[in-house]
């Protein structure tokens, strides 16, 4: 008995991580590359440590923005995905990103 209700919180813990692996965020029209990474993403994205403006340490092979749009869209295992970032939205979003990276 005690291991079915394990497998469904299990269940319900998966469906909820599920949910929230998307996210509606739309930008506004007058949104700049900055302002949406503050309305997006800066939540988990804080600043690198000792530095003021520069947001994360980024693989050299992967500083470039179809690859920021691509984690962008689809997201990862803890990132959710942000489908509605798209077109000038998705190339100031980028174009930020990648100003704002350290390199390795």
């Amino acid at each position: 008995m005690l291991w079915k209700i394990s497998i469904r919180a299990l269940l319900s813990l998966a469906a909820f991580s599920l949910a929230a692996c998307s996210d509606d965020y739309t930008p506004k029209a007058n949104a700049t590359g900055k302002r949406i990474y503050l309305e997006a993403c800066a939540t988990c994205h804080a600043a690198e440590p000792g530095t003021t403006d520069m947001y994360w340490t980024i693989d050299v092979k992967n500083a470039n923005a179809t690859y920021v749009a691509h984690k962008v869209h689809t997201g990862s295992l803890t990132m959710p995905s942000f489908p509605n970032i798209k077109g000038a939205k998705m190339r100031q979003l980028g174009e930020f990103v990648l100003s704002h990276s350290l390199r390795k």
